[in-house]
Protein backbone atom coordinates (compact mmCIF):
# COMPACT_ATOMS: atom_id res chain seq x y z
CA UNK A 1 0.00 0.00 0.00
CA UNK A 2 1.03 3.51 -0.74
CA UNK A 3 2.84 5.96 1.86
CA UNK A 4 -0.15 8.44 2.21
CA UNK A 5 -2.71 6.04 2.63
CA UNK A 6 -1.04 4.58 5.43
CA UNK A 7 -0.56 8.07 6.57
CA UNK A 8 -4.57 8.82 6.32
CA UNK A 9 -5.31 5.09 7.73
CA UNK A 10 -3.30 6.01 10.72
CA UNK A 11 -4.78 9.54 11.20
CA UNK A 12 -8.33 8.15 10.95
CA UNK A 13 -7.87 5.74 13.80
CA UNK A 14 -5.54 8.13 15.47
CA UNK A 15 -9.51 10.48 15.76
CA UNK A 16 -11.22 7.41 16.41
CA UNK A 17 -9.22 6.57 19.48
CA UNK A 18 -8.71 10.42 20.70
CA UNK A 19 -12.45 10.24 20.80
CA UNK A 20 -12.36 7.76 23.24
CA UNK A 21 -9.22 8.37 25.31
CA UNK A 22 -8.69 12.22 25.00
CA UNK A 23 -5.22 12.88 24.56
CA UNK A 24 -6.29 13.88 20.77
CA UNK A 25 -3.38 15.36 19.04
CA UNK A 26 -0.90 13.05 20.78
CA UNK A 27 -2.87 10.17 20.12
CA UNK A 28 -3.31 10.86 16.51
CA UNK A 29 0.50 11.50 15.97
CA UNK A 30 1.49 8.66 17.96
CA UNK A 31 -1.41 6.40 15.48
CA UNK A 32 0.08 8.21 12.19
CA UNK A 33 3.46 7.62 13.32
CA UNK A 34 2.95 4.21 13.82
CA UNK A 35 1.15 3.90 10.37
CA UNK A 36 4.29 5.29 8.77
CA UNK A 37 7.08 3.34 10.64
CA UNK A 38 7.44 -0.07 9.25
CA UNK A 39 8.11 1.97 5.84
CA UNK A 40 10.22 4.43 7.68
CA UNK A 41 12.39 1.47 8.95
CA UNK A 42 12.52 -1.29 6.41
CA UNK A 43 12.82 0.34 3.38
CA UNK A 44 15.69 1.34 3.75
CA UNK A 45 17.34 -0.94 5.85
CA UNK A 46 15.96 -3.33 2.85
CA UNK A 47 16.58 -1.35 -0.03
CA UNK A 48 19.47 0.21 0.88
CA UNK A 49 21.47 -1.30 4.03
CA UNK A 50 20.61 -4.99 2.96
CA UNK A 51 19.99 -4.45 -0.60
CA UNK A 52 22.43 -6.92 -1.77
CA UNK A 53 21.37 -9.80 0.89
CA UNK A 54 17.22 -8.92 1.10
CA UNK A 55 16.30 -6.65 -1.23
CA UNK A 56 12.87 -5.92 0.22
CA UNK A 57 11.02 -3.71 1.60
CA UNK A 58 8.84 -5.69 3.49
CA UNK A 59 10.97 -7.26 6.69
CA UNK A 60 11.83 -6.72 10.47
CA UNK A 61 8.70 -4.28 11.45
CA UNK A 62 5.97 -5.74 8.90
CA UNK A 63 6.34 -9.01 10.88
CA UNK A 64 3.66 -10.40 13.74
CA UNK A 65 5.94 -10.39 16.44
CA UNK A 66 7.21 -7.41 16.28
CA UNK A 67 3.40 -6.01 16.14
CA UNK A 68 2.38 -7.98 19.61
CA UNK A 69 5.65 -6.91 20.91
CA UNK A 70 4.49 -3.00 19.80
CA UNK A 71 1.04 -3.94 21.52
CA UNK A 72 2.88 -5.37 24.74
CA UNK A 73 4.61 -2.37 24.84
CA UNK A 74 1.99 -0.24 24.55
CA UNK A 75 -0.25 -1.99 27.39
CA UNK A 76 2.14 -2.02 30.15
CA UNK A 77 2.73 2.02 29.55
CA UNK A 78 -1.05 1.92 29.73
CA UNK A 79 -1.29 -0.20 32.74
CA UNK A 80 1.66 1.71 34.83
CA UNK A 81 1.57 5.11 33.32
CA UNK A 82 -2.67 5.39 32.32
CA UNK A 83 -0.78 6.74 28.88
CA UNK A 84 -2.24 5.46 25.76
CA UNK A 85 0.79 6.67 23.23
CA UNK A 86 2.19 3.96 22.74
CA UNK A 87 -0.99 1.64 22.26
CA UNK A 88 -1.93 4.44 19.82
CA UNK A 89 1.66 3.95 17.50
CA UNK A 90 0.86 -0.09 17.88
CA UNK A 91 -2.59 0.62 16.55
CA UNK A 92 -1.01 2.51 13.98
CA UNK A 93 1.66 -0.58 13.00
CA UNK A 94 -1.32 -3.19 13.33
CA UNK A 95 -3.23 -1.11 10.40
CA UNK A 96 0.19 -0.83 8.24
CA UNK A 97 0.44 -4.09 8.39
CA UNK A 98 -3.48 -4.83 7.99
CA UNK A 99 -3.30 -2.66 4.56
CA UNK A 100 0.04 -4.27 3.50
CA UNK A 101 -2.06 -7.59 3.72
CA UNK A 102 0.94 -9.02 5.79
CA UNK A 103 -1.08 -12.43 6.47
CA UNK A 104 -0.92 -13.04 2.73
CA UNK A 105 3.48 -13.64 3.00
CA UNK A 106 3.59 -16.00 6.39
CA UNK A 107 6.76 -16.47 5.56
CA UNK A 108 7.20 -12.80 6.38
CA UNK A 109 4.55 -11.71 8.52
CA UNK A 110 6.01 -15.13 11.15
CA UNK A 111 9.63 -14.09 10.21
CA UNK A 112 11.37 -16.06 11.62
CA UNK A 113 9.62 -18.72 12.20
CA UNK A 114 8.73 -19.75 8.80
CA UNK A 115 12.35 -19.21 7.96
CA UNK A 116 13.80 -16.45 5.93
CA UNK A 117 12.31 -13.51 4.32
CA UNK A 118 10.97 -14.11 0.74
CA UNK A 119 9.98 -11.91 -2.26
CA UNK A 120 13.45 -9.83 -2.23
CA UNK A 121 15.80 -9.17 -5.30
CA UNK A 122 13.51 -6.77 -6.80
CA UNK A 123 14.48 -4.76 -9.79
CA UNK A 124 13.71 -1.40 -8.13
CA UNK A 125 15.57 0.42 -5.93
CA UNK A 126 13.97 2.97 -3.05
CA UNK A 127 14.11 5.92 -5.93
CA UNK A 128 12.37 3.93 -8.45
CA UNK A 129 9.62 3.14 -5.43
CA UNK A 130 9.05 6.03 -4.24
CA UNK A 131 8.60 7.65 -7.87
CA UNK A 132 5.99 5.09 -8.79
CA UNK A 133 4.04 6.04 -5.46
CA UNK A 134 4.18 9.68 -6.21
CA UNK A 135 2.60 8.88 -9.70
CA UNK A 136 -0.12 7.17 -7.98
CA UNK A 137 -3.60 9.32 -8.14
CA UNK A 138 -4.57 7.91 -5.00
CA UNK A 139 -1.93 9.26 -3.39
CA UNK A 140 -2.32 13.13 -4.61
CA UNK A 141 -6.17 12.46 -3.88
CA UNK A 142 -5.36 11.56 0.06
CA UNK A 143 -2.91 14.77 0.12
CA UNK A 144 -5.62 17.02 -0.58
CA UNK A 145 -8.01 15.90 2.17
CA UNK A 146 -4.83 15.00 4.42
CA UNK A 147 -4.00 18.86 3.76
CA UNK A 148 -7.63 19.73 5.23
CA UNK A 149 -7.55 17.31 7.91
CA UNK A 150 -3.95 18.97 9.17
CA UNK A 151 -6.02 21.69 10.75
CA UNK A 152 -7.32 19.78 13.57
CA UNK A 153 -3.85 19.66 14.56
CA UNK A 154 -3.02 23.37 14.76
CA UNK A 155 -2.81 24.49 18.18
CA UNK A 156 -5.81 26.61 18.31
CA UNK A 157 -5.12 29.99 18.00
CA UNK A 158 -3.02 29.18 15.14
CA UNK A 159 -6.16 27.51 14.15
CA UNK A 160 -8.26 30.56 14.97
CA UNK A 161 -6.46 32.50 12.61
CA UNK A 162 -5.95 30.41 9.85
CA UNK A 163 -9.96 29.75 10.12
CA UNK A 164 -10.19 33.77 9.99
CA UNK A 165 -8.53 33.69 6.60
CA UNK A 166 -9.35 30.53 4.71
CA UNK A 167 -12.20 29.48 6.82
CA UNK A 168 -14.79 30.28 4.47
CA UNK A 169 -13.00 28.63 1.31
CA UNK A 170 -12.46 25.68 3.77
CA UNK A 171 -16.13 25.56 4.20
CA UNK A 172 -16.84 25.60 0.87
CA UNK A 173 -14.84 22.87 0.06
CA UNK A 174 -15.46 20.51 2.57
CA UNK A 175 -18.58 19.06 1.96
CA UNK A 176 -17.70 18.81 -1.94
CA UNK A 177 -14.36 17.29 -1.43
CA UNK A 178 -15.85 15.09 1.23
CA UNK A 179 -18.45 13.73 -0.75
CA UNK A 180 -16.26 13.01 -3.87
CA UNK A 181 -14.14 11.14 -1.53
CA UNK A 182 -17.13 8.71 -0.10
CA UNK A 183 -18.06 8.37 -3.78
CA UNK A 184 -14.23 7.64 -5.25
CA UNK A 185 -14.31 5.30 -1.84
CA UNK A 186 -17.28 3.75 -2.96
CA UNK A 187 -16.23 2.68 -6.67
CA UNK A 188 -13.05 1.80 -5.43
CA UNK A 189 -14.76 -0.91 -3.04
CA UNK A 190 -17.00 -1.73 -5.85
CA UNK A 191 -14.36 -1.83 -8.52
CA UNK A 192 -12.50 -4.40 -6.09
CA UNK A 193 -14.96 -6.49 -4.90
CA UNK A 194 -15.89 -7.45 -8.47
CA UNK A 195 -12.64 -7.28 -10.36
CA UNK A 196 -13.73 -3.92 -12.42
CA UNK A 197 -11.35 -1.72 -13.74
CA UNK A 198 -13.55 1.64 -13.45
CA UNK A 199 -10.53 3.64 -12.09
CA UNK A 200 -7.00 3.91 -13.23
CA UNK A 201 -4.82 2.83 -10.38
CA UNK A 202 -1.16 1.28 -9.46
CA UNK A 203 -2.48 -1.51 -7.31
CA UNK A 204 -2.89 -4.46 -8.73
CA UNK A 205 -5.14 -6.81 -6.26
CA UNK A 206 -8.65 -6.69 -5.55
CA UNK A 207 -8.62 -6.64 -1.97
CA UNK A 208 -5.77 -3.57 -2.08
CA UNK A 209 -8.18 -1.97 -3.80
CA UNK A 210 -11.25 -2.49 -1.34
CA UNK A 211 -9.15 -1.21 1.44
CA UNK A 212 -7.77 2.01 0.00
CA UNK A 213 -11.03 2.67 -0.82
CA UNK A 214 -12.13 2.41 3.06
CA UNK A 215 -9.08 4.29 3.89
CA UNK A 216 -10.48 7.31 1.06
CA UNK A 217 -13.76 7.19 2.73
CA UNK A 218 -12.77 7.31 6.50
CA UNK A 219 -10.67 10.28 5.13
CA UNK A 220 -14.10 11.79 3.66
CA UNK A 221 -15.84 10.99 6.83
CA UNK A 222 -13.20 13.19 8.65
CA UNK A 223 -13.77 16.10 6.49
CA UNK A 224 -17.31 15.95 6.90
CA UNK A 225 -16.32 16.14 10.25
CA UNK A 226 -14.04 18.75 10.32
CA UNK A 227 -16.57 21.62 10.74
CA UNK A 228 -17.61 20.07 14.51
CA UNK A 229 -14.10 19.81 15.49
CA UNK A 230 -11.93 23.01 14.41
CA UNK A 231 -13.44 24.70 16.87
CA UNK A 232 -13.03 22.10 20.02
CA UNK A 233 -9.37 23.20 21.83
Amino acid sequence: MFLLCHLAAGIVLGLLLAGAVGERRAVVAACALGALLPDLIDKPLGYIVLADSIGYGRIYTHTLIFLVLAIGVGLLVFWRFRSPIVLAGAVGVASHQALDTMWAYPANWLYPFLGPFTGGAESRDLWSLLMSELSEPSEWILFAALFIVAALFLKKEFRTALLDRVGPLLETIRLPLGGALMLLAGIMILSGVFSLHWIPTGLEKPLDLVLCGLVIGGAGLAILWLHRQVHVA
